[in-house]
């Protein structure tokens, strides 16, 4: 392939320092993440969107056999041109960039065919869903945005046709999810494809405009939405319904684990180590998922007894379900019960942390065609404050929710979970772009996990209930170790993995299994991204004594931006050997 555009300006980059004799090697470097972050943009303008740059808003990524080709070459090429750039004088941060450039490359090569023919069916963020969120983070602000979305929306039957053809080369090969993940993904495409233009959240812009646009200019952009919505989205739709329920169940896979596909525990393992980031067989983190709950329901019981009740764990809690004080009456009284929790924190960071960002974000429901089968979740607001974050809760049937555990699932969405952390990242000057916006589960979702275990610091778990209900979230992410890994490593049946989470995970809601069987590995990363952090704070606590300082031990956590744990762990060291001098 000829280099062209961008590629020739990153090979110029990268060349002419040495033929003049003007630039550093840490020049080269910083020369080469910038190009790079900016190419994969160009290639991938799905990511774009995500990391609110809106130069690509118009189109979507190219999932043709072409597009993916390119941009897996393109990947190998990025790592052979990192790799000739000599880091022997460059500084330890650059050294560090260049560590997780390469990670997060070779991570993305190794799981790209499971994430592009598996991963893409499913009811939390398979690409069906993945369309609503991409449009939610569209600005709509100036005729050209909304031109983009318009674009975007006419657009759609041709990215439903790549996609309907990624999905029938991974039928070929076996390569599908099984019929409950299938059934979820067609109920919620069934209550998109029922929605009409004044009901689906793909045209939401097109119902609010800001008011210094022209009524005519509005009438215009209004009706060209609703045709495109019309003529061209809700047949697209239509058709990939009909395409999930009908071909592609026909190839589901009849059981629920990855063992059962070809090579599935190779996939299994392969998943698990970049979910993950560790190298941690699936039968030891099963076994850690069994110690820990039994660790837990101790504390849980403990929590117990200290309101006085004396009977078992399950009798407790089945009290709990049964207090119409742990209930809501409406999602108005927990959408607000929420935003309260979130304002109760926010004055208490200070007292944890030296780094507090600009937290523009808000508490909302998750809509109704997607609430049913997507868990509480977080997006990030946009580093230059032109898009608010979101703490996106899931609200369905609030009358069988509980107050108890709202206290941690604020902290772990919104503060100091994803929200503050992700801000924290994104406003840390000196870091490559593409730092700022790379991410893993484990230390994305186990640093949320850990930020649980900060209520008492910062003015929530006021009452042995919200600390039972800190310990049961807890406990949800033992259990995921145990079904996920008994699922897809050790053979076990959803009815199997059922039992075990009714045992131990009662007041979750037993969708969760068909999320871990739609996203194998995922749900392990929580528990071992907090065991690793909670591991790194216990150490710098017994080697630094005194001088320990938890805003100091935060800031080291947090100040790189997200990394493997692996690179996590080696930062922290250095600053428990700098401190400990």
């Amino acid at each position: 392939m000829q280099p062209t555009g961008i590629r020739c300006l990153l090979i110029v980059a990268l060349l002419v320092p040495w033929a003049a004799g003007a630039a550093s090697n840490a020049d080269r470097l910083h020369a080469f993440f910038s190009q790079s972050y900016e190419e994969r943009l160009r290639d991938e303008p799905e990511m774009a969107t995500f990391n609110g740059r809106h130069d690509y808003d118009d189109r979507w990524n190219d999932w043709s056999t072409g597009g993916r080709t390119a941009r897996r070459t393109h990947l190998e090429a990025r790592l052979r041109e990192l790799a000739a750039i000599p880091l022997d004088d460059v500084s330890d941060e650059d050294r560090l960039s260049a560590r997780l450039f390469r990670y997060a490359v070779e991570q993305d090569l190794a799981a790209d065919d499971l994430e592009t023919h598996l991963i893409r069916v499913g009811q939390l963020y398979g690409f069906h869903n993945r369309i609503y969120q991409m449009i939610d983070r569209m600005p709509t602000r100036t005729v050209g945005d909304y031109e983009n979305v318009i674009a975007r929306l006419r657009a759609v039957p041709a990215y439903v046709t790549q996609n309907m053809g990624v999905l029938q080369e991974g039928m070929d090969r076996g390569l599908t999810q099984p019929p409950v993940v299938v059934d979820r993904v067609v109920e919620q495409l069934s209550k998109q494809v029922s929605q009409g233009p004044d009901d689906s959240a793909l045209l939401a812009g097109f119902r609010r405009f800001p008011g210094n646009l022209p009524d005519a200019e509005q009438a215009r952009l209004r009706a060209a939405a609703v045709k495109a919505y019309v003529t061209d989205f809700l047949p697209a739709w239509t058709r990939l319904r009909d395409f999930i329920d009908g071909p592609y169940r026909s190839k589901a896979r009849v059981g629920v684990g990855l063992g059962t596909l070809p090579n599935g525990h190779e996939a299994y393992a392969t998943m698990v180590r970049r979910l993950t980031t560790t190298t941690l067989a699936p039968k030891e983190i099963h076994a850690i998922g069994i110690a820990e709950v039994a660790r837990i329901e101790t504390a849980m019981q403990q929590a117990a007894r200290d309101v006085g009740f004396t009977g078992t764990l399950d009798e407790f809690a089945h009290q709990l379900r049964d207090s119409p004080e742990q209930h809501f009456r409406s999602k108005d009284e927990m959408l607000a019960y929420c935003r309260n929790l979130a304002k109760i924190i926010e004055p208490e960071l200070p007292g944890q942390f030296k780094r507090i960002p600009v937290l523009l974000y808000g508490v909302r429901a998750i809509p109704e065609d997607r609430e049913q089968a997507t868990a509480s979740n977080a997006q990030a607001p946009a580093a230059d404050g032109s898009a608010p974050g979101w703490f996106n809760l899931n609200a369905y049937q609030p009358d069988k929710q509980f107050r108890f555990d709202k206290d941690a699932l604020v902290l772990h969405e919104a503060v100091p979970g994803h929200i503050f952390q992700i801000s924290v990242a994104r406003s840390t000057p000196n870091l490559p772009e593409f730092r700022k916006y790379y991410g893993n589960s484990a230390y994305l979702e186990g640093w949320a996990l850990y930020a649980e275990s900060l209520g008492a610091q910062l003015g929530v778990y006021r009452d042995p209930y919200s600390r039972f209900g800190q310990l049961s979230s807890e406990r949800l992410r033992a259990v995921r170790l145990v079904v996920d890994t008994g699922m897809h490593e050790l053979g076990w049946s959803r009815d199997q993995a059922l039992e075990y989470f009714r045992t131990h995970a009662p007041e979750s809601s037993l969708a969760e299994i068909d999320r871990y069987i739609s996203w194998p590995g995922q749900a392990l990363a929580y528990k071992l991204g907090q065991l690793e952090i909670l591991r790194l704070r216990r150490e710098a606590e017994q080697r630094l004594g005194p001088k320990f300082d938890v805003r100091d031990f935060h800031d080291v956590v947090l100040r790189d931006g997200v990394l493997p744990l692996e690179l996590l762990r080696e930062q922290v060291e250095k600053y428990i050997n700098g401190a400990h001098q």
